[in-house]
């Protein structure tokens, strides 16, 4: 198996020791931690649609309370 540099650059470019790691317009966000408690408390729908991203999660919510 040969090395590759990319997990190695990726952590040093971030200061972060993990991957995955996730960045939103250029800008780290964090790794799967962080998102899952972005997820968990609603951020990571708000930072979504500062970037007009809209979360296909906020429709199924609809649809099951429109039921």
């Amino acid at each position: 198996m040969t090395h590759c540099a990319f997990p190695t650059g990726i952590k040093d470019y971030s200061n972060w020791p993990t991957i995955p790691q996730v960045f939103l317009n250029g800008e780290f966000v964090g790794g799967c931690d962080i998102l899952l408690q972005m997820h968990q408390n609603g951020d990571l729908v708000e930072e979504l649609k500062k970037l007009g991203i809209r979360s296909a999660l906020l429709d199924e919510k609809q649809d099951q309370d429109s039921k």
